[in-house]
C-alpha cells in the first residue's frame, strides 16, 4: 500500500471512530487495530495523535473555508444580508451533511481546541472577519464586534447542530427540513439585526 492510500485510510479510520464513540475514549491502538497498519508506521506517517487529530481537522475545515469565502459579499454591501446568509446557510448544511462522519468528528474535535486551547474560529479564519466588515457597514443599527461575531457564530452553530441532527437520523434530510431550519434561522437572524 502506498503512503497516501495509507494516510487517507487512517485518517478516514480516525474519523470515523471519533465520530461514533467520541475523542475522549479514542487511542492510536483502535485505529492500528482498526486498520491493521503497523503502529510504528503510523507513527512515521503522523508523528503524533495529535498531528493525526490536526491532519483529519484540516480535511473539513478547508471545505468550510471555501463555502465561507464563496459568501456573496456584493450582496451584503447591497444590504442583502438575509439572501447572503442564505445562500451561505444552503451551501454549508449541505456540505456538512454530506461529509457525515466527517463533520461529527470535526465539530467533537473543534469542542476539544474550544477547551484544551480556547480555540476561536475567528483568529483562524479571515474569512469570517471580512463577512463582519461588510455587515457592519451594511446592517441598519450599528453593528458591533461582537454583536458581529454573535451573528455569524449563530449562523454557523445552529446550520451544524441542525446538519448533525440529521447526520445522526434525529431529522430527516429533505427539502422541507431544511427549508423550515433556514425559517428559524432567519428569523433569528433578522431578530440579532434590529
Amino acid at each position: 500500500m502506498k503512503r497516501e492510500e495509507a494516510e487517507r485510510i487512517i485518517m478516514d479510520t480516525t474519523m470515523k471512530i471519533i465520530a461514533k464513540n467520541g475523542l475522549a475514549s479514542f487511542s492510536m491502538r483502535q485505529i492500528t487495530d482498526e486498520c491493521g497498519i503497523n503502529e510504528s508506521l503510523m507513527y512515521r506517517y503522523f508523528e503524533t495523535k495529535e498531528n493525526l487529530l490536526k491532519q483529519c481537522y484540516e480535511v473539513l475545515y478547508q471545505k468550510i473555508i471555501a463555502v465561507h469565502k464563496d459568501v456573496d459579499v456584493d450582496k451584503l454591501r447591497r444590504g442583502e444580508v438575509i439572501e447572503a446568509f442564505h445562500k451561505m446557510y444552503i451551501e454549508m448544511i449541505d456540505l456538512l451533511i454530506s461529509e457525515d462522519y466527517r463533520t461529527l468528528f470535526y465539530y467533537e474535535y473543534c469542542e476539544y481546541l474550544n477547551i484544551k486551547t480556547e480555540h476561536d474560529v475567528f483568529e483562524k479564519n479571515t474569512v469570517l472577519k471580512d463577512i463582519m466588515n461588510e455587515l457592519k457597514v451594511v446592517v441598519p443599527s450599528t453593528i458591533t464586534d461582537e454583536e458581529g461575531r454573535i451573528l455569524i457564530y449563530f449562523q454557523i452553530d445552529m446550520t451544524s447542530c441542525f446538519a448533525k441532527r440529521i447526520i445522526r437520523k434525529n431529522l430527516p434530510n429533505n427539502d422541507e427540513t431544511k427549508e423550515y431550519i433556514w425559517r428559524i434561522l432567519k428569523a433569528g437572524i433578522m431578530n440579532l439585526m434590529k
